[in-house]
């Protein structure tokens, strides 16, 4: 089953008249809703959701899911969230979805909440976790906030999007497991589909199949996000060289990580560790 949140994003069809009329993507929210609206044949409400989720990727490493829950708490527009709480939208997200969040949701929040106020801002979402932590250890939670928590939601679990019987279901995600806990540990070998595919004893071809199906991503391209994800928290973490972080993730081209990371991130490697020992140097200030 797939994330219902991905479906907000603009069909085929959608897009295909945008591109004929020369908008891209990422412009969306540069139009009004009654051109969008023209051009797409689409009902007021679909256009302003298109235009929310175009404006809200725009933040710094901001993606569709948040853009979606931003949406879901009936936000359309930047401006909207001016002067907001994110620790309240916080608090409602979790209302309305029965369950807690992940934490790093909450530093989206912060995030947004900023760049409405700083358009521009170059900061993202990991900027604010040692603010959200101050905040909470000083005020902490609701006292009847969720105790399910969010993985546990239906969408979540990765069995549901394997067709099959309930048996099916389980071994083959076991089987997709082993294969994932075999790219986590060898993160600095030069991983081949090949091999990926053997720990999980499936063919190549039905294993790409199925784990794209499952995890949202070819197993390449998932391969490529836990390395990114490591090497983010090598350099937040370590003094290590910029280039032996690379190489330790499993980067042989160092130029490929610093455009692959630069891509994911909106920042070269180096800029991020400086962003980071900038912000350390900073008090910490809890909003």
């Amino acid at each position: 089953m797939n994330d219902p949140r991905n479906s907000l994003g603009p069909l085929a069809a959608e897009k295909a008249k945008l591109r004929r009329q020369g908008i891209k993507l990422k412009e969306i929210h540069h139009q009004t809703v009654d051109t969008l609206q023209e051009i797409l044949n689409v009902s007021e409400i679909r256009a302003r959701e298109l235009i929310a989720l175009s404006e809200f990727q725009s933040i710094p490493s901001v993606g569709i899911r948040f853009a979606h829950d931003l949406i879901s708490l009936g936000y359309y527009s930047l401006k909207e969230l001016r002067g907001k709480s994110p620790a309240k939208l916080v608090d409602r997200l979790e209302a309305q979805m029965g369950v807690w969040i992940d934490p790093c949701v909450e530093d989206q929040f912060r995030l947004a909440t900023h760049y409405a106020e700083h358009p521009g801002s170059f900061r993202n979402w990991w900027d604010f976790t040692a603010e959200r932590k101050s905040f909470r250890q000083k005020h902490g939670y609701p006292p009847g906030r969720p105790k399910k928590p969010w993985h546990e939601l239906e969408q979540y679990q990765q069995s549901n999007r394997i067709q099959g019987g309930a048996e099916t279901k389980k071994d083959l995600s076991s089987r997709l497991k082993l294969a994932v806990k075999f790219i986590q540990k060898n993160l600095q070998e030069d991983i081949t589909l090949a091999e990926m595919a053997d720990k999980a004893n499936l063919s190549p071809f039905h294993f790409h199949r199925l784990f794209k199906k499952v995890y949202e991503a070819t197993p390449l391209q998932y391969l490529t996000h836990v390395r990114m994800k490591q090497a983010r928290k090598l350099l937040a973490k370590s003094r290590r060289p910029v280039h032996a972080i690379g190489t330790a993730c499993g980067f042989e081209n160092q130029s490929s990580f610093i455009r692959l990371f630069k891509q994911k991130f909106g920042w070269t490697p180096l800029d991020f560790r400086k962003s980071i020992v900038t912000l350390k140097a900073k008090p910490v200030v809890a909003i």
